[in-house]
């Protein structure tokens, strides 16, 4: 495969998912079709300016600012990543709403939905497996459950 499409599945896996090491990172682009060598990802990584940010578990992956836009991108997961992780929920209170999620996927999903940049959100707080969203008083929940699939095309809500 070429490597802007290896660049591009890169950033769609640090985007969306908790990754905090390279031989994990490697092995999640194998597993999606990806042949590549440690070296060509320590490469990779350097061009895509990634670095490691602390969490509450560790660390992980995040993109350079510089690429941050592609937060905004919608991508579309693949089903091997699909079934490690994704939202497994989606409730209200108030104002807020609580995403549960697969365990350490939290901080990377909030991370998208704080980058995404719209207005409808104030911010999130991420935990291992759980995200609160601070909704802009001015929406209702329907509209916070279609910016979220916007966000997360993959995410299944019935309107």
């Amino acid at each position: 495969m070429a490597k802007k499409e290896r660049l591009d599945k890169i950033k769609e896996i640090i985007v969306s998912f908790s990754i905090s090491s390279q031989e994990e990172l490697l092995n999640v682009l194998q597993s999606n079709g990806f042949t590549l060598t440690q070296a060509t990802l320590s490469r990779d990584l350097k061009q895509l300016k990634v670095s490691k940010v602390p969490t509450a578990n560790g660390y992980r992956y995040s993109l350079s600012s510089k690429v941050v836009d592609y937060g905004r991108m919608k991508a579309t997961p693949s089903n091997n990543l699909q079934a490690q992780g994704g939202i497994l929920s989606v409730a209200f209170t108030g104002s807020l709403a609580v995403i549960k999620t697969h365990p350490g996927y939290a901080s990377a999903l909030a991370w998208s939905i704080d980058n995404y940049s719209d207005d409808r959100i104030l911010g999130t707080i991420a935990g291992d497996d759980t995200i609160f969203i601070a909704i802009n008083d001015k929406n209702n929940r329907k509209e916070i459950l279609n910016l979220l699939s916007e966000i997360f095309p993959e995410l299944q809500i019935d309107k």
